[in-house]
């Protein structure tokens, strides 16, 4: 009773901290923005409409064996099924935080037992393994069965059918998170429903895949292929879908909604000339004046994907006649804040894509540690890895608390420590016609 007498005051303390609207009135309780974008489920087996169909029956166009070939499996009517000996396959596409559905039959005729019976799996990010096999009847080591994570975690309940009955996973997967000295943030997280039944619930993955000894981490991007194994066993395919998770479309491909343009002459929303166009879906930025296309909101912790290729016209050559632009990351959250000297730059010039950029009132500490304090000058990357021009190319932004990592077509170029955490992400124009393909960023 003591201690209720002392804990009363507190709240009803408590309650009077509480706007007066927010007792009284529903409506200060009621969230209206963002809205929720409109996803059709499929009807019956189809996909929803956002999926992205990664086998249709048709073909592997979205996949290449192991070391970027055409896959070696078989494509028959409507279903693909393993060529032993050929290797496995991966998704040309890279994934992170996903739900992928995929449905697969182990061979009719039972050969073998044990782990020498319809073997295969589905490797997520190329890394973690939901295990494939014919689970019917057929006893192994528990952590091994369909349904476990191999080696990891055995499946709550073994829901398998019988050899030659189309089978199918619904897996929802969160990708893990690294520091920047490679310790992990959050490990990688899988749920998994087999033929609708739910075998792991939201398990944390313990590492890499492992036949021998105990798993562990290994830090590699934040979005890599999703790898269908190759075992030696004809294991078939069908119905292959994938939705990414968490992933916030930043260009819609049809008018500017949620950027600014802002000309270093002519200052915020004063694109007179048109310099930031909205083309085939895609943002044409002509390059003739120097400026930025910016987004209206300020972000922190995230990971950012850029997609762009250089187009024909250049109007003020750089270096070599390099073609010069910039991806510029936590810029200033006023709008009074100007790009110089408040940000930090992913170079994109040609030759020295995911060059570190910063200015004054910005510093770094560099992999060595020596504290940098930047005054128009940058770090240069480790190595090159952009394709030729008119190809398009990907830069990686991983934006980690105070830690951030710059990837050229998935190749980790440069990284650093970075006073500035938080702001707005702009897209710069400098001389160098460019299209952007797709801006997406998903959060951290």
């Amino acid at each position: 009773m003591t201690y209720l007498k002392k804990l009363l005051p507190a709240l009803f303390l408590a309650v009077l901290a509480i706007p007066v609207s927010a007792q009284t009135d529903p409506k200060a309780t009621e969230v209206w923005d963002p809205e929720p974008e409109l996803v059709l489920p499929g009807a019956g087996n189809k996909p929803p409409s956002d999926a992205i169909i990664l086998f249709d029956g048709k073909n592997l166009d979205k996949w290449t064996d192991q070391k970027g070939n055409k896959p070696g499996w078989t494509v028959k009517d409507g279903i693909v099924t393993v060529k032993p000996g050929s290797g496995s396959i991966i998704t040309k596409q890279n994934f992170a935080d996903c739900q992928l559905h995929i449905e697969w039959r182990t061979p009719a005729i039972v050969k073998g037992e044990g782990q020498e019976r319809g073997n295969s799996g589905v490797i997520m990010q190329s890394h973690y393994e939901l295990q494939i096999l014919d689970s019917y009847k057929n006893r192994t080591y528990s952590n091994g069965q369909a349904g476990s994570i191999y080696k990891q975690y055995v499946p709550q309940v073994n829901a398998s059918l019988k050899p030659g009955e189309w089978q199918k996973y619904d897996i929802i997967y969160t990708a893990p998170r690294f520091n920047i000295d490679s310790s992990v943030k959050t490990p990688a997280y899988i749920t998994v429903l087999h033929n609708g039944v739910l075998v792991q619930n939201h398990v944390a993955i313990k590492g890499t895949v492992a036949h021998v000894g105990q798993p562990k981490y290994q830090k590699h991007a934040f979005a890599l292929p999703l790898l269908l194994q190759e075992h030696e066993f004809p294991v078939s395919f069908r119905n292959i879908w994938i939705r990414e998770l968490g992933v916030q479309k930043l260009l819609n491909g049809k008018d500017k909604k949620g950027w600014y343009t802002y000309l270093d002459s002519l200052g915020k929303d004063n694109d007179v000339h048109n310099n930031f166009a909205i083309e085939n879906g895609m943002v044409h930025v002509m390059g003739k004046y120097f400026g930025y296309l910016a987004t209206q909101k300020s972000y922190d912790n995230y990971y950012l994907k850029v997609v762009f290729k250089w187009g024909t016209k250049q109007y003020h050559p750089r270096e070599k006649g390099a073609r010069d632009a910039g991806i510029l990351y936590h810029f200033g959250e006023s709008d009074k804040d100007i790009v110089w000297p408040r940000s930090i730059e992913c170079q994109i010039q040609e030759g020295d894509c995911g060059d570190i950029w910063c200015v004054q009132h910005t510093s770094v500490v560099t992999p060595n540690k020596s504290a940098i304090e930047w005054d128009q000058q940058r770090v240069y990357r480790t190595a090159n890895f952009e394709n030729p021009r008119g190809e398009w190319n990907t830069i990686e932004i991983i934006c980690n608390g105070n830690q951030i990592e710059h990837y050229v077509n998935g190749h980790l170029v440069n990284w650093g420590v970075a006073s500035l955490w938080h702001g707005r992400i702009l897209l710069q124009s400098e001389g160098a016609e460019i299209w952007y393909k797709s801006v997406e960023l998903t959060p951290l």
